[in-house]
Formats: C-alpha cells, sequence, structure tokens
C-alpha cells in the first residue's frame, strides 16, 4: 500500500524558551536549533519510519536548505522524485516552551510556488497511491485541485487542516477523513470545543459538509473520532511532554499507515495515539518522529 503526500517542506528555526512570550514582550531563548520540518515533510517522514511506501509532491528551494531538506527525506526513505526546486526553502520560525507548548510563525518560501501543473506534472505518483494525504500550507487552490483530483482517481483523501482556514463544502465532499485539532475545529465550524459534546456536536456538523470521519486531536485528553453513526474517545497514552511541534503531523500520519494496513478506525485512532505520544517526549520535529519498531517497543 503506498502513500502520496503532498504539501509543505520547512526548515524550522525553532528558540527554546522557559516561557511563550506575551504580545509586546521581549525574552531570551536558552537553545536554538534548526530543524527539518514542514507539515507535509513531517507527515512524509512519520509515515515512512512507520513502514509504508511514500511519496512526497512538493517544492524546496535552490538553496542549502533545500539540499539539506531533500537529503533528510531521502535518508527518511521518502521518494522524493516528485519535489522540484526554486526561489528559496519555506521556514518556520518556532518558539518551544519549557512545559512543551509552541507558537509558530510560517515564512511560505518555496511552498508559495506549489501549483496545479506541477500537480499535473506528478499525476502518476497520485495514480500509484492509494491514500493521498494533503495539509493547508501550499496554495489553497492548489490544496482544491489534488484534492479532487485525488477523489476522482479513487483514492482515499486524508486532509490534515491546518493552519486552519475556511473550507468549502465542494472541497469536503470529497475528503474521507478530516483531522482538526480542536482549535482548528473552531475555526472551521466557529462554534465553541471546550467540551468534549462541543467537539462532538462542531464534528458532526464538519460531518454534513461531506467527509466520512472526522478525528479531533485533543492533546492530553485524546483524541474524538466521529462518524455518522458513532462517536469513540481515543484515550491519550500518559507521558511528559517536551515538545509538541510534531504531535498532530505523526497522529495523522499514523493513522493513514495504520488504514493501509488494514486497522480498523479505531486501531488506527488508537496506533496514532501512540505515535503521537511518544513523538511529544522528544525534542523537534522529523528528529523526535519514532520507527515502527521503537513504537512497539515502547512502554507506557
Amino acid at each position: 500500500m503506498k502513500i502520496a503526500i503532498v504539501g509543505s517542506i520547512n526548515m524550522d528555526l525553532v528558540t527554546h524558551v522557559h516561557h511563550l512570550p506575551k504580545a509586546g514582550e521581549t525574552i531570551a531563548s536558552h537553545h536554538f536549533e534548526l530543524i527539518p520540518g514542514g507539515k507535509g515533510a513531517n507527515q512524509a517522514v512519520a509515515a515512512s519510519r512507520l513502514g509504508a511506501h511514500v511519496s512526497m509532491i512538493g517544492m524546496v528551494g535552490e538553496d542549502e536548505n533545500g539540499q539539506i531538506m531533500l537529503g533528510g527525506l531521502a535518508d527518511a526513505q521518502v521518494h522524493i522524485e516528485g519535489i522540484k526546486r526554486s526561489g528559496t526553502t519555506g521556514m518556520a520560525f518556532i518558539n518551544v516552551s519549557d512545559d512543551g507548548e509552541n507558537n509558530i510563525v510560517l515564512v511560505p518560501g518555496a511552498n508559495a510556488l506549489v501549483s496545479t501543473e506541477h500537480i499535473a506534472d506528478n499525476q502518476s505518483i497520485l495514480k500509484e497511491s492509494d491514500v493521498v494525504l494533503l495539509q493547508l500550507e501550499i496554495p489553497m487552490p492548489v490544496v482544491e485541485h489534488t484534492v479532487k483530483e485525488a477523489a476522482r482517481l479513487g483514492k482515499l483523501v486524508i486532509l490534515n487542516p491546518a493552519p486552519a482556514r475556511e473550507l468549502s463544502s465542494e472541497l469536503l465532499s470529497h475528503v474521507h477523513t478530516l483531522t482538526p485539532n480542536e482549535t482548528e475545529l473552531s475555526i472551521l465550524t466557529g462554534m465553541p470545543v471546550s467540551t468534549i459534546d462541543e467537539v462532538q456536536a462542531a464534528a458532526k456538523k464538519l460531518l454534513s459538509g461531506g467527509p466520512k470521519r472526522v478525528i479531533v486531536t485533543l492533546g492530553e485528553k485524546g483524541a474524538l473520532l466521529v462518524t455518522a453513526d458513532e462517536t469513540i474517545h481515543i484515550p491519550a497514552f500518559r507521558v511528559e511532554p517536551v515538545d509538541t511541534t510534531a504531535a498532530g503531523d505523526s497522529f495523522t500520519a499514523a493513522f493513514a499507515v495504520g488504514i493501509t494496513q488494514g486497522m480498523t478506525e479505531t486501531e488506527a485512532a488508537t496506533f496514532a495515539s501512540k505515535v503521537a505520544a511518544i513523538v511529544v517526549t522528544r525534542n523537534g520535529a522529523q528528529p523526535s518522529l519514532p520507527t515502527l519498531d521503537e513504537v512497539q517497543a515502547y512502554s507506557f
């Protein structure tokens, strides 16, 4: 089973701070790192390390960061034939606090240059895949085009709607699985998400737009799997968080891997919850992503 991932590739500039800065506040970092990231690349590396055959479609710059990103993806056994080089590589400025929380500012760079023509040039990757996984860090018209094309080809389409923005009903009608976190769910629906019941109601609203399932990641509260027929709470695995940067990416990727390996949706969501729990115990985006052997051996 093959997974195609269409999305962003960034170099993460990570500052470790005692607390996240408030508006107007200047603080000092006690540690700084350059780490390969980007939601698309994170999900590609995560899925590959979990044993999937992964191909990626995206863009990096004609700069040193672009070369580093391509090398890292290739080292993770991600197929990179669908990645083109132009301009400067995208960047993410990430603050990580001592309690593991973060905030992120994106500089799109080459990610903003991904076009429908680039997708068309790599249609063979979509055709050969079983699952097509996307996020929202590349231009929205490209996301919409790719989702519709993947659905036309009969592929299972998973959309991680981050960063959150308004999604058309036409787009949602072609998505099989949507994986927002609580904040993204609230932005997408305009509804409160303070309680599990409110999360369920908001997820049901998204379901009415067309997706077959919505999986809401809830951090330390686990995840909520919502379909037209049932709602299942997936408990979180208890860990001490260090850095939550790639938690959502790893969850979405692991769910995709689980589905391609024949797990039920509940089994796949539980597997994804375990992977995400391991990720938050480690620093960085891609360096935190575990292999399948590590997941199977990990004891909570």
